[in-house]
């Protein structure tokens, strides 16, 4: 068994197991200063999950908003125009996981 290392936002490390194709789960973690997004609203292939490890934030899907605190996640279809915003008044941080499509 082999496995390669990729660098990954916010975490110290990640193997992958060679015997897989490409990268068929993603994660990351971020951290965002309040009233900040840490990008623009965008859509993907997949399927999507946040937690929020610490904080607040506001995930804006297509016309809907969701308010999320610590402790909470949300399963969505990335193919809808999202984004999510940190609607608290500190730093928050969030795990994102991206299912990729076979």
């Amino acid at each position: 068994m082999s496995f390669t290392l990729h660098a990954k936002k916010g975490l110290a490390r990640c193997s992958i197991d060679d015997a897989l194709r490409g990268e068929p789960l993603h994660f990351h973690i971020s951290a965002v200063a309040a009233g900040h997004a840490s990008h623009a609203p965008h859509q993907h292939d997949g399927t999507e999950a946040i937690y929020l490890l610490a904080g607040e934030a506001t995930l804006t899907l297509g016309d809907e908003t969701l308010r999320l605190q610590a402790g909470e996640s949300v399963i969505f279809d990335p193919r809808r125009l999202h984004d999510l915003v940190n609607s608290g008044p500190t730093i928050n941080r969030y795990m994102v996981i991206i299912g990729r499509d076979s």
